[in-house]
């Protein structure tokens, strides 16, 4: 029996302005209805998780790929919500595209688009 990704949960000092920001990168869903310290995303397809508040944010290793049409366009939206550009849109040869952004907290998150798509 295969073993999906059920939840992603994202660390942040503030659930409300990274809910948003994830809101407006990627027409997530937020459900606020867990108080001022969690929040559900619901990204219709795929797993999904929460926006877990933490006094301090270390960000980790573990990055979490996102399938996108337009990794430029994404990118460049991540920037004007607040985030950074760490990776330009790269080529995985044979397999697709792959860029990279920090959001508010400084979480690494992967943007990907298949070859096929």
């Amino acid at each position: 029996m295969p073993h999906p990704i059920c939840h992603i949960e994202i660390p942040t000092t503030d659930v409300r302005k990274a809910g948003e920001f994830y809101r407006k990168l990627f027409g997530w869903e937020i459900d606020y209805a867990f108080g001022e310290n969690y929040a559900i995303f619901n990204t219709e397809e795929g797993p999904c998780g929460g926006l877990d508040r933490k006094d301090e944010v270390t960000p980790g290793n573990i990055i979490v790929y996102i399938l996108v049409d337009d990794i430029d366009a994404m990118l460049e939206k991540a920037v004007e919500l607040g985030g950074r550009k760490v990776k330009e849109k790269t080529e995985i040869p044979d397999i697709g595209w792959f860029g990279l952004f920090t959001d508010l907290d400084g979480n690494t998150i992967g943007l990907f688009t298949p070859k096929n798509r």
